[in-house]
C-alpha cells in the first residue's frame, strides 16, 4: 500500500493538500480522482510513499485515510508546465490546486480525466531564458512580430503569442496569419468544445513549426515554444477578476523561464516595473522606443477658461461641458462626412448625485455605492433612473421626477460629474441631426452585441460614437477623437491609474487619423501633453521616480488581504488578522465598505522591502487564512 499526498484541483479546498492511500504507486505529477467530502475531484500527487515508511505517523493519526477513487493515474501537465505553476501560486499566495484548475481549459481537462486525449510526451528542452521589450504601437510591433515568426519557422522553432482577452486572440492572429493560416491557430474561452479539442489535437500533432495566440490557459498545450510572447502588457485584463487572484503575466514568465524559452514582452506603453525588469535582465534594450511619433493635429482644452470668459461678460456662471474647440471640430468633421468618437470616462448622466442643502451624496441602500442616473425610454416615455453599478440596484425617481436626500428630505439635487447620456443630451442639443451611437456596459452586454454596434457606427457617414474606453480596443481608425471626460479616473485608487490613462490615450491616438482632443479640468496636464506628444521615456521615468518614493513595485511588494462577513464581525476579525500577522507591521483600514446584502468587507494592506517577496514563513501565513479573506499581491486597488 502506498500513501499519497495530493492537492486537489477544484475550488473552495479548505486544504492545500489531503492525504489518502493507494494499492499502486502512482508518480508525482501524475493526476487522479479522489474524494473530498461527498464529490469526487482530480487531484495532483506531490508525494509518494511506502505505507511502511508512515506507520508511526499513521497510528497517530486522528482520522482515518481515504482510498483513491480511479486508480488509473494520468499525465496531464508537463513538468515545467507544474514548476511554473507551482512558481506562480507561491508568489500569488494561492492553493497549488486552484491554480491549476485556473490555467487549464476545462474542456482540456474533463477529455484528459475521461480518456479523450493521448497521454502526454515531454519534450526536450536545451534552451537559455532571456527577456525582452518591445514598446512601440500596434502596427510597428506586429510588423516585428511577423518577422519574429517567418524567422522561427526558418529554424523550425515554434511561437505562441499570449494576450489578455478574446478579442486581441482574433485580432492578432488575423493580422498574423496571412498565409501561414495552415499553422497558425488561435484558442479562446468562446470557443466550442470540439472546436478546443480539434485545435488542440492539431497543435500537438503537427509536425511543422506553428504559431499559437491564445489566452494564457492555453499554454498547457504540450508543445515545446522556443519564443513567448507577451503582447498588450500594460492591460488589466490579465488579473483574474475571481479567487484565486493571479495576475497571469507572472505565469507566462515563469513559463518561460521553466523552458528555457525568450519572453518578449509588448505594449504600446510597457508598465514600469516592466521597463526595470528588461533593463536589468537584458542588453537588447534597443527594443524599447522612447517616443511614439505619428502626424496628427493634437489639442488640449479647458473647459474653465471658457466658463470664466462667460461669467465675465454676463455676470453667470455656466458649465461648459463641450468647449467651442470641440464643438467647431465635431461641425467641420461632418460637414465633410467624417465620423466621429467622443469618450467619456464614465457612464449614466451624472456618476454623483449631491444634496445642494446638505451636501449628502446619494448612495445604494444595499451596497453605498453612489447612485448614478441614466436616461430611459419605455413605451414612447422618457424618464430618469437611479443605478447603482456596485450591486445592479435601479430605482425609479419618486413620481419618475423627484428623489429626496436620505438625510434632510430636501428636494434640491444636483448631478456632479460628465457620464456618457449628459454627453449623448448635449450633441443633441448643439447637433440635432447628428446620428449617435452609445456603447457602455449597461447599453451592450456582449461582446458580440458590441461589434455589431461598431459595425453600424463604422458603414455611417458622418455618425459620432459617444462610448466609455470598452470601446477603444475595438475600433478601426477615425478622423476625429475626442476626450470629453477623463478627470474623474484619477480619483480611483488605483496605483497603475496614470498608466492607464496614458495607455488608453495612446490607443485612442494610434486610431486617429486628423484630429485628436483632451477636455480636462485639471491643473497638472503633463500626463495628457506627454500622451499626445509621444513622451514615453520622460512618463516612464517619472512614474518610476513617483513609485520608489511611496515604494511601490518594483521598489516594494504590496499584499492586500480583504476580509468578508457581517458588519458587526468584521472588527473582531480584523484585530485578530492584525495579531497574526503583527510581525509584518500591517496597515490598518479605515473603512467598511458594503458588498451586497449584509456582506461587508474590509481590507489590510501589507508593504514588504524590494526583494522581500516570497517569503516562507509569510506564506504559510496566508495560506492558512480561512476562504473567506482573499489575498491579492500587488494589487491595482488599495481600497
Amino acid at each position: 500500500m502506498h500513501i499519497l499526498t495530493v492537492a486537489p484541483v477544484s475550488r473552495g479546498a479548505l486544504q492545500g493538500s489531503l492525504t489518502y492511500f493507494s494499492k499502486d504507486p502512482v508518480a508525482v505529477g501524475m493526476v487522479v480522482v479522489v474524494p473530498v467530502r461527498t464529490r469526487e475531484v482530480p487531484a495532483i500527487v506531490l508525494e509518494s510513499r511506502e505505507a511502511s515508511d508512515a506507520k508511526t505517523s499513521l497510528k497517530s493519526s486522528d482520522y482515518a485515510i481515504r482510498k483513491i477513487t480511479r486508480a488509473k493515474p494520468r499525465r496531464i501537465w508537463l513538468p515545467v508546465f507544474l514548476k511554473a505553476v507551482e512558481e506562480t501560486a507561491n508568489f500569488s499566495a494561492q492553493k497549488l490546486g486552484e491554480v491549476l484548475l485556473a490555467l487549464t481549459p476545462k474542456t482540456i481537462l474533463d477529455a484528459h480525466l475521461e480518456g479523450f486525449l493521448p497521454e502526454l510526451i515531454v519534450p526536450e528542452t536545451n534552451s537559455r531564458f532571456e527577456i525582452l521589450g518591445i514598446q512601440n504601437s500596434t502596427e510597428m510591433r506586429y510588423d516585428a512580430y511577423q518577422r519574429l515568426v517567418r524567422e522561427s519557422f526558418v529554424r523550425h522553432e515554434s511561437v505562441f503569442i499570449c494576450v489578455p482577452t478574446e478579442e486581441d486572440v482574433l485580432r492578432v492572429s488575423k493580422a498574423l496569419g496571412r498565409g501561414i493560416e495552415e499553422y497558425t491557430f488561435a484558442l479562446h474561452s468562446s470557443m466550442t468544445k470540439k472546436r478546443v479539442l480539434d485545435v488542440w489535437k492539431s497543435v500537438i500533432d503537427k509536425k511543422h513549426a506553428v504559431l499559437v495566440v491564445g489566452t494564457a490557459q492555453y499554454l498547457a498545450v504540450p508543445r515545446y515554444f522556443k519564443t513567448l510572447v507577451i503582447d498588450e502588457e500594460q492591460s488589466p485584463a490579465w488579473r483574474t477578476m475571481f479567487s484565486p487572484m493571479l495576475d497571469l503575466r507572472v505565469f507566462v514568465e515563469n513559463y518561460a523561464k521553466a523552458c528555457g524559452s525568450k519572453l518578449i514582452i509588448g505594449a504600446s506603453i510597457l508598465r514600469a516595473e516592466t521597463h526595470t525588469r528588461t533593463r536589468r535582465d537584458t542588453d537588447q534594450y534597443d527594443r524599447i522606443s522612447g517616443s511614439a511619433r505619428k502626424e496628427i493635429n493634437t489639442l488640449l482644452v479647458d473647459p474653465r477658461k471658457e466658463e470664466a470668459e462667460s461669467r465675465t461678460k454676463t455676470g453667470k456662471r455656466k458649465f461648459v461641458l463641450m468647449t467651442s474647440v470641440l464643438r467647431e471640430l465635431i461641425h467641420v468633421a461632418m460637414k465633410q462626412n467624417e465620423r466621429i468618437f467622443i469618450l467619456s470616462a464614465r457612464k449614466g448622466l451624472s456618476p454623483i448625485t449631491i444634496c445642494d442643502d446638505c451636501g449628502t451624496i446619494l448612495r445604494c441602500p444595499e451596497c453605498e455605492n453612489p447612485l448614478v442616473i441614466h436616461n430611459k425610454e419605455a413605451k414612447g416615455i422618457k424618464f430618469h433612473v437611479f443605478v447603482c453599478h456596485g450591486c445592479g440596484l435601479t430605482r425609479v425617481p419618486e413620481n419618475n421626477v423627484n428623489e429626496t436626500c436620505p438625510h434632510c428630505h430636501g428636494w434640491k439635487l444636483s448631478g456632479m460629474g460628465i457620464g456618457i447620456d449628459r454627453v449623448s443630451n448635449e450633441i443633441s442639443h448643439f447637433f440635432p441631426n447628428a446620428k449617435q451611437f452609445l456603447l457602455d456596459g449597461n447599453r451592450v452586454k456582449t461582446r458580440a452585441g458590441a461589434k455589431k454596434l461598431i459595425e453600424q457606427f463604422e458603414k455611417s457617414t458622418n455618425g459620432i460614437l459617444i462610448a466609455t474606453p470598452m470601446a477603444v480596443p475595438l475600433i478601426g481608425s477615425v478622423p476625429l477623437t475626442a476626450i470629453i471626460s477623463i478627470d474623474s479616473l484619477f480619483a480611483i485608487p488605483d496605483i497603475r491609474m496614470p498608466e492607464r490613462i496614458f495607455a488608453l490615450i495612446l490607443a485612442l491616438r494610434e486610431k486617429t487619423t486628423r484630429t485628436s482632443l483632451i477636455q480636462t479640468r485639471s491643473d497638472d496636464t503633463t500626463i495628457f501633453r506627454q500622451a499626445l506628444s509621444g513622451e514615453l521615456r520622460q512618463f516612464t521615468e517619472n512614474e518610476l521616480s513617483l513609485r520608489k518614493t511611496f515604494s511601490y513595485p518594483p521598489y516594494g511588494t504590496i499584499i492586500k488581504i480583504t476580509v468578508r462577513g457581517k458588519r458587526s464581525a468584521l472588527p473582531v476579525e480584523i484585530e485578530n488578522l492584525k495579531n497574526f500577522l503583527l510581525t509584518y507591521s500591517p496597515i490598518m483600514p479605515t473603512t467598511i465598505a458594503r458588498e451586497s446584502g449584509i456582506m461587508f468587507r474590509m481590507h489590510m494592506i501589507l508593504k514588504l522591502p524590494e526583494e522581500g517577496w516570497p517569503n516562507e514563513d509569510l506564506l504559510a501565513k496566508l495560506r492558512a487564512l480561512p476562504p473567506h479573506m482573499t489575498v491579492e499581491i500587488n494589487p491595482d486597488n488599495l481600497l
